[in-house]
Order: C-alpha cells, then sequence, then structure tokens
C-alpha cells in the first residue's frame, strides 16, 4: 500500500492519511499480503465459536473457543493451516472469523463492506491492496465512521471496529502509532483546489481569439479535443490532468524505472492510463513523493492539458506556480494556452486552421497516432456549423 493511495482515500473521504497510515500500522504494520502472495490473516477462535453456534467448542478448541478473544497466536502459515481446519468444519464461520489484508478487516463486516457473501468479500481481498483499502473505505462510510476518523475520537472508531472489549487499548494504540508518524505530506497537491469552477463565455474566447489573431472556433475545437469533452476540473475542483510516466521517466534519466514502475517507464503507451482521475492523481502523488517539480511537470493540466514542463512558455520560473496558477480558473487556464501559443509561434497555424502543423507544434511529433489533427478539424467543423448562442 502506497502513501499515494492513502492520501487519495484519505482526500476522497476528507480524512487525514496518517489517520489511514496509524490504523495500517496498528492492523498490518504495512502489507496486506505474506511473503507466500497469500493475504494477511489473523484467526479468532471466539468468533469461530460464535459464529459456528458453539458446535465445535468441544470436538476442536483449539480452532474454536467460546470465552478467549485473544487472536490465535503463531506466524502466517500457522494461521492459515488453522484456518483451513476451520473452514473445513465450517466454511463461512471461518472466514467470518479471520481478519483480512492491510487493514484487517474481519469477514463477518462483509456485508457492511459491499459485499453479498463472505466467499466473496474474501476473494476480492484475495487481489490486491488496491480492493482491501477500498473494502475498508465502503465499511467505514457504511458503519457512518467517517467522522470519528476524521476527528481522530479514536475510541468511538475502536469500539465499532475492534468491538466493546479491549477498544480502550486499541484506541491507545492507534493514537500511539498516529502520534508516532512523520508529519504529513507537502500539502502542495491538496491545495490545487480552483478558486471557481465556472466556465469561460464566449466574450473570454473572443478576447482570447483576438489576442491570437485567430476565430474563436479554433480555440474551442482545441479544448474540446484536449480535455475530451470533459470538465476542466473534477467534482471536488482540482484541474482534470495526465500524467505521463515516459515523461517522469525521462526526466528522472530512468532511475525510478525499475523500483516505480507503475509511474515511471521508457515509452509512451507501454501501459493503459487509469480510466479515472483519482487513479490519475494517485499516480502523480506516487511521482510526486520522489521528485515533487519533475513529478508536477510531466502532467497535462486543465481544459488545454498543457504540460507543466512548459511552464517557461507560459511565463512562469517552474512547474509548480505554473500548475497554481493554473488551477485558479478556467480564465487562467485559458490565458496559458495563449501565451503557449504566441511564445511557440502557433498562432499562424490557428489562423490558417492548419491542424497538421497546429498538432505537430502543440502535441509533439507522435501527434498523428492519436489523430489530433483530424479531431480538431472536425471539432472546428462541428462548432463553427453550430449556431451562436
Amino acid at each position: 500500500m502506497t502513501t499515494a493511495q492513502l492520501v487519495e482515500a484519505g482526500r476522497r473521504n476528507n480524512v487525514e492519511e496518517k489517520v489511514l497510515q496509524a490504523i495500517q500500522k496498528v492492523e498490518s504494520a504495512g502489507p496486506g499480503f505474506a511473503t507466500d502472495g497469500r493475504p494477511l490473516i489473523s484467526f479468532e477462535p471466539f468468533w469461530f465459536s460464535q459464529l459456528s453456534g458453539h458446535r465445535f467448542d468441544a470436538s476442536n478448541p483449539s480452532v474454536s473457543h467460546p470465552t478467549n478473544r485473544a487472536y490465535l497466536a503463531g506466524g502466517q502459515a500457522t494461521r492459515w493451516n488453522k484456518l483451513a481446519e476451520a473452514y473445513a468444519l465450517d466454511p463461512d464461520a471461518a472466514l467470518g472469523a479471520t481478519s483480512w489484508g492491510v487493514f484487517q478487516l474481519p469477514g463477518r463486516y462483509y456485508e457492511d463492506a459491499g459485499y453479498g457473501s463472505v466467499f466473496a468479500f474474501v476473494q476480492d481481498m484475495s487481489h490486491s491492496e488496491t480492493r482491501q483499502l477500498a473494502a475498508f473505505e465502503a465499511y467505514a462510510r457504511r458503519k457512518e465512521l467517517i467522522d470519528e476518523l476524521q476527528n481522530r475520537d479514536w475510541l468511538a472508531f475502536a469500539k465499532a471496529f475492534e468491538g466493546e472489549e479491549g477498544a480502550s487499548a486499541y484506541a491507545n494504540a492507534l493514537a500511539a502509532a498516529y502520534n508516532s508518524l512523520a508529519p504529513s505530506a507537502d500539502p502542495y497537491l491538496d491545495n490545487l483546489i480552483a478558486e471557481t469552477t465556472a466556465g469561460l463565455t464566449r466574450a473570454d474566447f473572443e478576447a482570447a481569439a483576438a489576442q491570437i489573431g485567430c476565430e474563436v472556433e479554433a480555440i474551442q475545437a482545441v479544448a474540446e479535443v484536449e480535455v475530451g469533452g470533459k470538465s476542466a476540473y473534477g467534482p471536488t475542483g482540482r484541474p482534470t490532468i495526465l500524467y505521463e510516466p515516459h515523461i517522469f521517466s525521462a526526466r528522472t534519466n530512468r532511475q525510478y524505472d525499475v523500483s516505480h514502475p507503475n509511474i515511471s517507464y521508457r515509452s509512451w503507451g507501454a501501459r493503459p492510463y487509469p480510466r479515472t482521475q483519482d487513479g490519475r492523481y494517485a499516480q502523480l502523488r506516487e511521482a510526486y513523493a520522489l521528485n515533487p517539480e519533475v513529478a508536477v511537470a510531466s502532467a497535462s493540466w486543465g481544459m488545454f492539458q498543457i504540460m507543466g514542463f512548459n511552464h517557461n512558455a507560459c511565463g512562469f520560473p517552474n512547474a509548480k506556480d505554473f500548475v497554481a496558477d493554473m488551477t485558479k480558473s478556467s480564465a487562467r487556464q485559458l490565458a496559458a494556452f495563449v501565451a503557449f501559443v504566441r511564445t511557440n509561434n502557433l498562432a499562424d497555424e490557428l489562423v490558417r486552421k492548419d491542424w497538421a502543423g497546429f498538432a505537430r507544434g502543440y502535441n509533439g511529433p507522435g501527434y498523428a497516432q492519436n489523430q489530433y489533427d483530424v479531431k480538431m478539424a472536425e471539432a472546428y467543423a462541428r462548432l463553427k456549423a453550430a449556431p451562436t448562442a
């Protein structure tokens, strides 16, 4: 489980990532899987006894005990062997009496985690730490524990998650883990929230077109193609981005290609882009933890998807200052686009509607592979034919 994933989960729920890190530290000390690739587990004979109706207390006391609430001792191999013994007696009860993964979410919580059966829950927990995190988030929301996590009400959370018995000790462990963690990460990415997400007016586009000397629809066509018909901002006010691992790789001299293959690789298209903005921001956060300036420079931003490394062309000394300004409003994104076009002598191409020439300068020599020129020409023709509001 990466810090970037926890940061994103915290952001989704307005919870400090250190809170999630503290729970992770207490529950699993880090990983969601053992060295043999199986999910990290804890097995509770008390809960097996409860869930199986005490039917095996006498015959199998090592896996079924009506009063001893301690977790089964021993390493992962021992725990899996005991789980197998219990599973042979009552599969549902065995899986429900076991806690799973990064957050050691008990199988008996499967419904609150959003699953139709404990088998579906366990199967999903076996896929990835990402799914383990998603299940924990779903559980916390369903049980209305987000406020407790936001307020660091450790005892209230402990009572719900761990049960009344032992809640005080568990709450103290969470508080101690939280206090032992380093201060929260650089807040730069968290602060990239728009001052306003209002869209651009016709007058805004007309003013920009006058500066460039082109038609309004030419600029609108670029925006339509670059952001793919989506907004310049997401629902939380973050600018729409596309993080480019091959750019990060090149600008960090390939030093993270082996250690961080999800966010640093040599060739464009080597892996599919994440479909969601959450997935793309998770990549950005992971890269930011390694090299903040290069990470920000390796993503394209906003309505016109201008790469961060183009900050000089847009009038900024570094990528972080450029992106902070681009985040403010769509109007600032439009101003950056005008500056970029003029600095790179692309105004003539827009004036002539030389889409291939413009795409080559704006998107790079690989523009034809994505048919940027064709898409812009089609968007322009459609916009030109539409009645002006």
